[in-house]
């Protein structure tokens, strides 16, 4: 049976720790060390790992201070001592036939260094809203994705490094909350990517994520790296100003982004034949992202004028194209939202109902917070 390292950072995650930790012991395949390392967390996440170790030997608990999680992936990454790793967030819940499902797929294809899974997302704590329909599927398409964003879901992610060529297996401190990103375009260029189509994760949705609380930086990091992957490989179409666009939403920035967007447009007839989709699919990534940076900031007339001069209101929802040609751009953006979320959760099932094993790892679940609510209880005592 093939041995897998996990990778599983911990950081604040007391609420959701338990349910995840549980999904991993219970996968199907059960050949696997987990290295857990709590990077100076001050919710009791520490007692949750210390009491889950104690249950179950597979599990290495590192607890230290704070360094952030660029060090603490790069230190799991120093201990795995296994060709095959994979990653895991403290907050997620991977189904039990992810790791079974990962290697098969390794198995079958023999060149693939990089595997992710498709996912479902995980809201309101019990709601999942149906993972996306499989896109990308053709060999090095999602190499090319990885040119303009981040191509695979970082916590469904396996790798094999002896399939890595001669790419680094190491996260990048100068691209902070978009370490993925760089890790991931850097081992296209050595080895085979790709994502298995059905989903063997939930993505828990929340406004502690690192993508909520961190999202300023994390798209001026994006921004960056693409500016950098432009100009690599588009060098026609690069602009330096990309990464301005967080910190100074301006016309002059608008306007260079949006004749970015139509310079790719005007580009992806000429890509060959079996990279044209994933291209065209970047495009569209880079643009409804670069989009939502500058509605983020509540620049509606600037994101007015990006749409237009990108050429690119066919792309835009109706309700939205309504919102913002109207002088109450702010309320209607906000309504749109709101009924993009009820279609969300009237889409949605049950967690409990549609995670399979659910009550098996929901019970293991709570054995490990009663043993660390023990352990709590014996420290004070």
């Amino acid at each position: 049976m093939t041995k897998i390292s996990v990778i599983l950072p911990i950081y604040n995650a007391g609420p959701h720790l338990g349910l995840s930790i549980a999904s991993l012991l219970k996968q199907t395949h059960g050949d696997f060390r987990i290295i857990a390392i709590d990077d100076g967390s001050t919710d009791g996440s520490a007692r949750i790992l210390e009491a889950a170790s104690a249950l179950d030997s597979r599990i290495t608990a590192i607890s230290r201070e704070n360094r952030g999680l660029i060090e603490t992936l790069n230190q799991g990454l120093a201990l795995a001592d296994t060709d095959i790793i994979a990653r895991m967030d403290a907050d997620d819940i991977a189904y039990p036939t992810r790791f079974a499902a990962q290697l098969d797929a390794f198995e079958a294809s023999p060149d693939i260094g990089l595997l992710g899974t498709n996912f479902d997302r995980l809201f309101n704590e019990t709601r999942l809203s149906p993972a996306s329909r499989p896109i990308l599927t053709a060999p090095g398409a999602r190499g090319i994705l990885g040119r303009f964003c981040t191509s695979l879901r970082h916590p469904t992610v396996m790798f094999r490094r002896s399939r890595l060529g001669s790419a680094e297996l190491h996260y990048d401190a100068r691209y902070p909350y978009a370490e993925d990103f760089d890790l991931f375009r850097r081992l296209a260029l050595s080895t085979e990517m790709s994502e298995l189509p059905a989903p063997h994760l939930a993505y828990r949705i929340h406004s502690g994520s690192v993508s909520m609380t961190r999202i300023q930086q994390m798209c001026a990091t994006h921004l960056t790296i693409l500016e950098e992957n432009l100009q690599r490989h588009y060098p026609s179409v690069a602009t330096d100003c990309l990464s301005d666009l967080v910190e100074r939403l301006e016309v002059e920035v608008v306007d260079a982004a949006a004749e970015m967007i139509r310079k790719l447009d005007a580009l992806a007839p000429s890509q060959p034949e079996a990279e044209r989709e994933a291209f065209i699919e970047g495009v569209n990534t880079t643009f409804y992202f670069i989009y939502a940076v500058i509605c983020r900031g509540h620049a509606y007339s600037l994101a007015h004028r990006f749409i237009d001069k990108a050429q690119r209101w066919h792309a835009i929802r109706r309700r939205e194209r309504a919102a913002l040609r109207g002088r109450a751009a702010y309320l209607g953006m906000n309504l749109s939202k709101w009924q993009l979320d009820m279609q969300r959760l009237l889409a949605s099932r049950s967690l409990t109902k549609a995670l399979p094993g659910y009550a098996e790892i929901n019970e293991l679940a709570r054995l490990i917070k009663r043993e660390a609510e023990l352990d709590a209880t014996r420290y004070v005592a």
